[in-house]
């Protein structure tokens, strides 16, 4: 901020001679006399001349000096010679006018009187040395005359009354109009002068409330502020917060430079700000450090800029003190770097801890494959059990049969080798040996069904082989191998399986879902219950797709487990036989191999109900499991 010098005040346009002001009213009253003079004194100074009885060099001289003085001046203002032609008019007429009273009566010629108004118009146009010099030769010549008078002029030639007439009509209009515009130009300098004083005091006024205003920002801004000499830099003042932060007090600062009380850190951070506020002028936002006077150093953001205080070039400069700032951005600045190798070190640790859970992951994969494969050979197990205790029937029921047609037999041999066969009796025993041979045909053949379906489901579970099959007929298969385990059961198994659905896709897979999710809701749903029921369901909504549904009369599965139940490992029979895996593998296969979705139902104490949705035919390329 910076407090604007008094401007001076112009009065208009004008022309300066050596002290001499011409204003534009000036100059235009000079050319008006001048026309007047010539269009007056010319004509006049002939018809006077005419009836005057002079001699002739007289006339001439009167009429000649009339014509040419105005001409002459009137050419060098048109010229702007306006000091020439001042000259020239005031001059021309003193000159013309002693010459007139030389040649005539001297003092007595009527002409003299010209010269009082000849004075009157210097006075008023010209400077006090030009109408000082101009009076002292007008009153040389005067006294020259009067003291000479009666040996230069002893026969006095009498002037006619038009000689007076002329003359006086002359002074008369010109120094009218000479006191005329004098009183005009006293009055115009007066209202000029009275606006002047005005306008100053206006101003003076404004410079005041300027002055109180920036007293008031300058020792009422809350940042240090100061104010030095631009010629060599010396402080003219300070606020209080500067003498508050740097610890000088005001007194012991006016007068001295920065370098003088220690502020600058170094030479060359003070000539740095010195040559870079020289170049531009000013300063914004540059970063400095000051000593104070405790020893301390802090860092100032600085704003400066060139003023007129109190009519003297200064530097006004404003500082913020950004100490604390600059400490907590390089406290930051530190942080990020410790954040950083932190951060580096902890990417190398989850590096670290990432490769180590790969390979955990990677060998809990293989471990939970490892107890798939055994919890698919266990079942495989289960069933060979179950179909053992199957084939011990008919199996047994063929052993007794051939055993009493091999006794027959024996004894139909006894009897034909004593010659005591009779017809009757061979009768008998062809009867008998094809009741026998039709049982244990019978027995065999059952065994026989039994021990392929068994292969059957062994090597579709063991091989996941895709194939082409009916879906009742392998469901009927993997379902007769469960009935041993259910015979000791009080579980009724209800088969819904509509013929005619034809499948592409894995049938083992397919048998071991099925598999699972009867024996859980036997284990599961309907365990220590008297009786119970498990519903197996088929049906095609469309051509592309199955639905097969297992579902149970048991307790059900509560809210709590519903989240878990297909997670590896999760099981409510902990410690009674239970791995977790059975429904973790129906998941898997269904989703993964099989390419299909399983949804879950169940309300607590109402049973519950799994339904599968599978493409007829799986994708060429399905996931295997891993």
């Amino acid at each position: 901020m910076s407090v604007p010098p008094p401007a001076s005040s112009q009065p208009g346009p004008s022309a300066s001679i050596q002290g001499m002001d011409l204003t534009d009213t000036n100059i235009r009253v000079i050319r008006l006399v001048l026309w007047l003079f010539l269009c007056l004194s010319f004509p006049l100074s002939l018809l006077s001349n005419i009836f005057s009885s002079g001699a002739l060099a007289q006339r001439l001289v009167t009429s000649i000096s009339c014509l040419l003085i105005p001409l002459a001046t009137l050419w060098f203002l048109h010229r702007q010679h306006f000091k020439t032609a001042l000259g020239i008019f005031l001059w021309g007429l003193t000159t013309m006018v002693c010459v007139q009273c030389w040649l005539v009566n001297g003092i007595r010629t009527p002409i003299a009187i010209a010269l009082p108004a000849i004075v009157m118009l210097s006075a008023w146009m010209s400077s006090r040395r030009h109408t000082f010099m101009l009076c002292s030769a007008i009153l040389v010549t005067l006294s020259i005359m009067a003291l000479f008078e009666p040996t230069l002029w002893p026969n006095l030639v009498p002037r006619t009354p038009f000689h007076y007439w002329t003359v006086y009509f002359v002074c008369v209009v010109m120094g009218g109009m000479i006191a005329a515009n004098l009183a005009t130009t006293m009055h115009q300098h007066q209202a000029q002068q009275q606006q002047t004083s005005a306008e100053l005091a206006r101003r003076v006024q404004e410079l005041q409330l300027i002055q109180e205003k920036f007293s008031t920002f300058f020792f009422l801004n809350p940042v240090p502020v100061s104010i030095s000499l631009l010629s060599d830099g010396t402080y003219y003042d300070v606020n209080p917060i500067w003498e508050k932060l740097s610890g000088w007090n005001k007194a012991e600062v006016i007068g001295k430079t920065a370098t003088q009380l220690d502020l600058w850190i170094s030479e060359a951070e003070r000539n740095a700000w010195i040559t870079g506020f020289h170049e531009r002028g000013y300063a914004r936002n540059q970063l400095v450090r000051f000593r104070l006077r405790d020893g301390h150093i802090r860092y100032f953001v600085c704003n400066s800029e060139t003023i007129n205080y109190e009519g003297k070039p200064c530097i006004f400069a404003a500082f913020v003190d950004v100490t604390e700032r600059r400490d907590a951005e390089e406290a930051l600045k530190q942080l990020n770097y410790e954040l950083e190798d932190r951060v580096h070190e902890r990417t190398q640790r989850l590096a670290e801890a990432n490769q180590s859970l790969a390979s955990t992951v990677d060998i809990l994969q293989r471990t939970q494959d490892e107890l798939i494969h055994t919890e698919t050979m266990a079942s495989l197990g289960a069933m060979v059990a179950g179909i053992s205790h199957e084939l011990n029937t008919p199996i047994g029921n063929a052993l007794t049969v051939v055993s009493s047609l091999q006794e027959q037999a024996r004894d139909m041999g006894m009897q034909f080798a004593d010659g005591a066969i009779t017809r009757s009796a061979l009768r008998h025993f062809i009867s008998e040996q094809q009741h026998g041979a039709e049982l244990a045909s019978t027995s065999l053949k059952r065994a026989s069904e039994l021990v392929a379906s068994f292969k059957q489901v062994s090597v579709d579970q063991a091989s996941e082989r895709r194939r082409s099959f009916d879906l009742a007929e392998t469901l009927h298969g993997v379902l007769d191998t469960l009935r041993p385990m259910l015979r000791f059961k009080p579980v009724e198994l209800i088969l819904s399986l509509p013929t005619g659905i034809q499948m592409d896709s894995y049938p083992g897979p397919l048998g071991q879902i099925i598999s699972n999710l009867v024996q859980n809701a036997v284990l599961h749903g309907l365990d220590a219950r008297p009786s119970g029921k498990v519903w197996v369901e088929a049906s095609a909504p469309n051509e592309d797709t199955v639905r097969i549904m297992v579902r149970d009369d048991g307790k059900g599965i509560s809210d709590e487990h519903m989240g878990r139940i297909f997670d590896p490992f999760f099981t409510t029979r902990l410690g009674q036989g239970g791995s977790g895996l059975g429904l973790a593998i129906v998941y898997r296969l269904t989703t993964t191999l099989l390419n299909g979705t399983i949804s879950v139902d169940s309300q607590l104490g109402a049973g519950a109900s799994f339904t599968l949705v599978l493409p007829r035919k799986a994708p060429e390329s399905s996931p295997r499991r891993v």
